[in-house]
């Protein structure tokens, strides 16, 4: 392997930092070790292959996989680079070395490349995936994330009073901004930086609207009309396969040309946990506490590289544990859920089934969220969707096909109106076997 020309005398420095302490090196876990390009094997230090003897001190046949992985073989991760990437850092952060000593290593294996030390935002693509590796690492002990989160708390203290005064701002501010469409005058879904929710009856659409409002965000196509900006979207699904996924994804983008298709395509991501505990929330001792799925959610959003866009956890009742009529639960899923807005800056929007109490409601509003009003109170827009009731049925004269249209509107706007709404129509599509709605 080749070393990258160097300024006279740099590589005595990175010997030099190489000796220091990892105190020295880096104030971060999740820095890398300063040192650019690649370098050879023999310029790891001793006590670093110490640690790995499943490199350095291999002896067929342990461990086969890892000298593969080492050696730049990416044929267990499907031929995904950065998936190798990630997983060689794994091993080495498993087996006890800080990010410095863990840079080094990577930088002398086969999977190094030059994207390493390419800038991704404020980090290179190397610290980014330095500091996914940590992350992981850290979630994979429930009691070490209780005794992160327990340190975290113990940490916490306000400021100075004069911190918190209210600001007065003399010349106006800029309006807030909507990942979501407009529904009505004025009222737009899903506000950016912000909590949100849909809820429904099983059955009525949830998931199919979702994912079609989420295809022309990604798109950056119109939808009822009105022009959306492309953005990138993550879907989290809770019931659903693969293979379900893709059929509803075929009937909605049926009709687009190829390249509203591919813009679909590239911006958007579809996650199936169906079988997999994905739930955000443990109880532990009667603490609600967070599992460590959040983390690896927004890992996997950062590595989308996902910012301002929009963030659709599908349904709620699948990603939390305990009871939703307690409001401890539910203050509990939404911490969790806005970790994910405060590192990313998106719109999240959690789907959530009807009360019991409201199968037969002719109205969105107020009280129509699932079981606490923890949860309704704790998101900032909160939008609901009811078959054509039969009083409106009669007024347009569609007693018989009342089922076909459904009402999306808002319970609960923190930023307008509410009530104000959209009718949507189902249509079965024979080609895919599957519904979309459409306004």
């Amino acid at each position: 392997m080749m070393r990258p020309n160097l300024i006279s005398g740099q590589h005595l420095i990175d010997s030099f930092m190489r000796l220091l302490p990892p105190s020295s090196q880096s104030k971060s876990s999740h820095h890398s070790s300063g040192i650019k390009g690649a370098i050879p094997i023999e310029e790891i230090p001793e006590s670093i292959k110490e640690k790995m003897p499943d490199i350095f001190k291999w002896q067929p046949p342990e461990n086969d996989w890892a000298i593969k992985l080492f050696n730049g073989s990416t044929a267990m991760h499907n031929e995904d680079h950065s998936s190798a990437d990630l997983a060689l850092m794994g091993l080495l952060v498993k087996h006890g070395l800080n990010s410095c000593e863990a840079d080094q290593v990577f930088r002398a294996s086969g999977l190094y490349r030059p994207k390493w030390d390419e800038l991704r935002g404020e980090q290179t693509y190397g610290e980014r995936t330095i500091a996914k590796a940590y992350n992981f690492r850290k979630c994979d002990d429930p009691k070490e994330y209780e005794a992160k989160n327990d340190s975290d708390i113990s940490k916490f203290v306000f400021g100075s009073a004069n911190n918190y005064k209210p600001i007065y701002v003399p010349h106006g501010m800029p309006p807030r901004r909507f990942v979501g469409p407009q529904i009505a005058d004025g009222i737009r879904l899903f506000p950016e930086r912000a909590l949100s929710s849909l809820v429904a009856l099983g059955a009525v659409g949830k998931t199919s609207i979702l994912l079609s409002i989420a295809c022309h965000i990604a798109a950056g196509k119109d939808w009822n009309n009105r022009p959306l900006q492309k953005q990138k979207v993550a879907m989290f699904f809770c019931e659903e396969t693969q293979g379900e996924i893709s059929r509803k994804f075929s009937a909605i983008t049926d009709g687009w040309t190829d390249a509203e298709r591919g813009l679909a395509e590239s911006n958007l991501i579809t996650i199936p946990l169906l079988g997999v505990d994905a739930r955000l929330t443990a109880i532990n001792k009667n603490q609600y506490l967070g599992s460590g799925i959040t983390e690896k959610i927004i890992s996997l959003l950062i590595d989308f590289d996902l910012k301002d866009g929009l963030v659709i956890i599908d349904h709620m009742q699948g990603f939390t544990a305990g009871d939703l009529n307690l409001s401890e639960t539910a203050t509990a899923i939404c911490r969790e859920a806005n970790k994910i807005v405060e590192t990313t800056g998106a719109a999240v929007v959690m789907a959530a089934h009807i009360s019991k109490n409201n199968i037969k409601a002719t109205e969105v509003e107020q009280g129509f969220a699932v079981g606490s009003l923890a949860f309704e109170n704790a998101t900032r827009q909160m939008a609901g969707m009811i078959t054509m009731p039969l009083e409106d049925a009669k007024r347009y004269g569609l007693e018989e096909a009342r089922k076909d249209y459904v009402r999306l509107s808002l319970a609960k706007n923190s930023y307008g109106g509410a009530n104000n709404g959209i009718w949507l129509r189902k249509t079965f599509s024979d080609k895919y076997h599957t519904i979309t709605l459409d306004p």
